[in-house]
């Protein structure tokens, strides 16, 4: 086995546990939303000590989701595990989700937190997101339709054969349920006619994405330069100021200079749990 090859195998081991979705694309987004309040329901119960084994009959039971169907707060939990729990998140993953869902204040790092771990568990989403809506914000022509997501998953036909068999109404769903969700954690403005927006987003959120993509090794240089700062429609010089904001407030050392990167994090406090 070469170096390189060896290294990639690396990569994309590590990119699986930090939650990254790097198996087949999947229709899942057809059918829930951004789940906000209802994965802020689930994570204030942790802040408040509610045990994670336990959520699930909470959830079905009623007891977390306030939904009146019990088929309904099943699937809804089935997302919500997916998206948060099912790939073994370290325990400061859990513990910043817990703490940020744990008040009103800090719901604006709640969202931002939901929508990271939202976009990167879907592959299809994380592409749409990353490569259709930063072309579009690049060229500053802001309004997304429906039609913009069902081209992309046309287009994507050529990456995953899969794709070719997902029928017309899988497709409708899955474009407006996506359009919805991204709405909801706000990149777009409007409900009928959608305009693509820079989300706000908190510091907090900045050092938690650092962190995923220090775990996955990437460092210095590398990790600026991120495909994931397109989540939230970042350009360069957008990360290069979030990150000397971090390194003001000693969360990180960060020094830039031309093509040089330093950057090192500060140890979360339950990073070794």
């Amino acid at each position: 086995m070469s170096a390189s090859t060896a290294r990639a195998q690396e990569v994309g081991t590590a990119s699986t546990a930090t939650g990254r979705d790097t198996g087949p694309v999947s229709a899942r987004n057809s059918s829930k939303g951004a789940l906000v309040s209802e994965a802020r329901a689930i994570f204030r119960a942790v802040a408040d000590g509610f045990a994670i084994k336990d959520l699930r009959q909470a959830c079905v039971a009623g007891h977390l989701l306030r939904h009146p169907a019990m088929e309904t707060r099943r699937h809804i939990w089935n997302s919500l595990r997916h998206r948060y729990l099912a790939w073994g998140p370290p325990v400061w993953v859990v513990a910043d989700l817990a703490d940020a869902a744990s008040g009103e204040s800090r719901s604006r790092i709640f969202t931002g937190l939901a929508y990271l771990h939202y976009a990167r568990r879907d592959r299809l989403t994380f592409d749409f997101v990353t490569e259709w809506l930063w072309g579009v914000w690049r060229e500053k022509n802001l309004a997304v339709t429906r039609d913009d997501v069902l081209d992309f998953i046309t287009e994507y036909e050529h990456r995953d054969a899969a794709v070719r068999r997902w029928r017309d109404s899988t497709r409708l769903k899955l474009a407006g349920n996506v359009l919805s969700a991204l709405r909801d954690f706000g990149l777009f403005t409007g409900v009928q006619r959608k305009v693509l927006q820079r989300p706000q987003v908190p510091l907090e959120v900045v050092l938690h994405l650092c962190r995923l993509l220090d775990a996955e090794g990437l460092r210095g240089r590398s990790l600026l330069d991120a495909v994931d700062w397109r989540l939230f429609l970042f350009e360069a010089h957008d990360v290069s100021q979030a990150l000397a904001q971090l390194a003001q407030r000693r969360d990180i050392h960060f020094e830039k200079s031309g093509r040089t990167t330093v950057l090192d994090l500060v140890r979360h406090p339950l990073d070794h749990e």
